[in-house]
């Protein structure tokens, strides 16, 4: 018997996480395990709970989206305590990438139970901080991508729909956000180059896919103790319009006006020329304005049943 804890978001996957929540907790429970509901009904509590009860836990398990995977990440990262997730979200990217079972939570949970078992996936994170790094979580981790150019726009947009869900939410999102939209000006280091430009996207990528399955770094690996910072030229609202569908498949990169940079660490801040950045999101969550500092953190975090790609 092992004990777990296990943290649920009732609103998640359009409304249907309280059934998923329901079903998990009573099919872990059916297995004999040891059940403590961290569940506290807001993002900070559910993670104050979880930060209390992870020494006594054998591991955490959260369901829903890929915003209930970036609060179980704060809670398990570069600790020993495994995570298990149960995908049921209208955001499924960690899921994805780390080969998990989506919107199946029988599957799901008995991938827990093999992780529980032995099958433990040991993955990186990007580890993100700076002053205005979001509370309660500070530093903040993540598992898929952090944006912080109109990507981050759209991404503070499609987080409040509920309908469509997955891509179309992004979509809809972008044709929202594109009439406001200035090329913003920031400053990168990747690594020890350094340069200032106007650009229309930013991002630094752990993982291949964000918003719903669109590939922005198709290279990218959990594994591989890299990131990957994705920069665009700045871009006129018809461009994005057209590059926008190449996101789907990755198809972006082969565009010359999109760069691609390795690195171990990466910090963003704003420069002079150009619009002010928006404020940063990772896993499609809001993590915090510039000026930001992104690390690798190699082995940060242990999954249960996972199979990353």
């Amino acid at each position: 018997m092992s004990r777990v804890g296990v943290i649920t978001n009732p609103t998640s996957g359009s409304g249907r996480g309280r059934a998923c929540g329901h079903e998990t907790l009573a099919l872990l429970a059916a297995k004999g395990h040891q059940i403590n509901d961290l569940s506290r009904g807001s993002w900070p509590a559910s993670y104050e709970a979880g930060m209390k009860a992870r020494r006594h836990l054998d591991a955490l398990v959260v369901v829903g989206g890929d915003g209930m995977v970036h609060l179980g990440i704060q809670i398990c990262a570069e600790k020993s305590l495994p995570l298990g997730i149960v995908a049921a979200g209208s955001g499924n990217d960690v899921a994805i990438a780390l080969d998990l079972p989506i919107h199946r939570i029988r599957d799901a949970v008995e991938r827990i139970e093999r992780g529980l078992r032995g099958e433990v996936a040991t993955v990186d994170l990007g580890k993100l901080s700076g002053k205005r790094v979001e509370l309660p979580a500070a530093p903040r981790y993540f598992a898929a991508v952090l944006s912080a150019g109109i990507d981050a726009a759209i991404a503070a947009y499609a987080r409040r729909l509920t309908y469509p869900r997955g891509p179309l939410k992004y979509t809809l999102a972008t044709m929202r956000e594109l009439p406001r939209y200035s090329p913003y000006g920031v400053t990168v280091t990747v690594d020890d180059a350094r340069w200032s430009q106007q650009c229309t996207l930013v991002a630094v990528a752990n993982a291949p896919v964000f918003g719903g399955g669109l590939r922005i770094s198709p290279t990218s690996s959990v594994t591989d103790g890299l990131l990957e910072c994705v920069i665009t030229e700045p871009l006129t609202r018809r461009d994005i319009v057209r590059i926008f569908p190449k996101l789907y498949d990755g198809s972006h990169i082969d565009d010359p006006r999109v760069r691609v940079l390795q690195a171990h660490k990466v910090t963003i801040c704003q420069a002079p020329d150009g619009a002010p950045m928006p404020p940063a999101f990772a896993d499609g969550e809001l993590v915090g304005g510039e000026p930001l500092t992104i690390e690798v953190v190699q082995g940060a975090l242990h999954v249960l049943g996972a199979r990353p790609r």
